[in-house]
């Protein structure tokens, strides 16, 4: 109970904790909304179209909500449709027939750097989700879907009661705006515990408190409870300030994400102990943590979302929280409970705060 003391007096006496993440959050929100503000979201859009049914007609047309859509031929040297087009859409073989065989087919897309390429690609993928509500009203009968589709209009067939293209822009930024907010977090929780036990290290503050060395149970317990306080504390005031800056897409969700960044909490802050026990000094602290905060930005769709992030990326970013942290947001605007990316978050911390404790048992604090 001292120490659970001790580190939350300390920890919520870091005024620059909390600045940091008071300025990253408006900052971030600001450069979002003037990106937003400055798109047009008027791509100029080529389909290569491999199917010709039915519901590849209504992706065509959909398509043509967002830009100019161009149809594209077949030919040896595909990589070469992207010339003039900002974003470049391939409708696969058998797609009609595969949605109406209740199977998902995966939708091809490039696209050149700087373009809408990623909201234009969420609002056709949600397009397709509100095609498989149709199949499954019509128990994916031809005749029947043909009628709905019909009826679909006056139907008031819509996944919000804003304009869809305007929804699509708003989702995206707030995906954009959470992924942010992981590099922030794990930064501010990566950067202050190493230089907290670092403190009170070169004090002797441990030797103090205890007449033995602290065993590694009593460390992590306190450690774990006091910080896991503060930082519970931490994440309610990034998702009330969230809601406030994105009410209309935090709200709806708001208890996946608080078990989603309270996960996320957990492994950021098992990361945090591990480099802080091991490093053996300030500077190696330091190094440390900017590496894994920026590997896993990088790597876990904190700057670029993961669908854009190449293969070799995601390998690594699946080594690190921040990857399934964004995952499990990207499932929560896709219907989907994150069971898998909050799983995946409680084992990684399980094991980096075993990897401490096995640690402590060769390097107590206090020597």
């Amino acid at each position: 109970m001292v120490l659970f003391r001790h580190v939350a007096k300390r920890m919520l006496r870091k005024k620059g904790l909390w600045v940091f993440t008071f300025v990253s959050m408006f900052g971030f929100a600001l450069v979002l909304s003037f990106f937003n503000s400055t798109s047009t979201l008027n791509a100029s859009i080529g389909i290569l179209d491999r199917d010709g049914g039915l519901l590849a007609e209504r992706l065509i047309e959909e398509a043509e909500r967002f830009g100019d859509v161009t149809l594209l031929r077949s030919t040896a040297e595909e990589d070469t449709f992207l010339e003039g087009q900002d974003i470049v859409l391939v409708i696969p073989e058998r797609f009609t027939e595969a949605m109406f065989q209740t199977e998902t087919p995966r939708l091809a897309f490039s696209a050149t750097e700087g373009s809408d390429a990623a909201l234009v690609e969420q609002a056709l993928n949600a397009h397709l989700s509100r095609e498989r509500q149709l199949l499954e009203a019509s128990n994916y009968d031809l005749t029947v879907f043909r009628t709905l589709m019909d009826e679909e209009p006056s139907g008031g067939y819509t996944l919000t009661s804003e304009p869809f293209r305007e929804s699509v822009q708003t989702t995206a930024r707030t995906q954009a705006f959470l992924g942010l907010l992981s590099f922030v977090m794990m930064s501010a929780f990566l950067q202050f515990i190493p230089l907290f036990v670092a403190d009170d290290r070169d004090e002797s503050i441990y030797a103090r408190l205890f007449a033995a060395p602290i065993s590694p149970r009593r460390y992590i317990a306190s450690l774990t409870g006091s910080f896991f306080a503060v930082g519970t504390l931490y994440v309610l005031m990034l998702l009330a300030f969230s809601s406030v800056l994105y009410r209309d897409d935090i709200l709806p969700h708001l208890p996946v994400l608080t078990l989603l960044f309270l996960a996320y909490l957990g492994s950021c802050l098992a990361i945090g102990a591990l480099i802080a026990v091991s490093a053996s000094n300030r500077e190696k602290a330091n190094i440390w943590q900017i590496s894994v905060t920026m590997a896993a930005a990088i790597t876990g769709g904190a700057f670029i979302a993961l669908t854009w992030l190449p293969d070799s990326l995601t390998v690594v970013g699946r080594l690190l929280p921040t990857y399934w942290f964004n995952a499990g947001v990207i499932d929560m605007y896709a219907g989907r409970f994150p069971a898998q990316s909050l799983s995946v978050l409680v084992v990684m911390t399980l094991i980096f705060f075993l990897a401490t404790a096995l640690y402590l048992k060769r390097r107590p604090l206090t020597t």
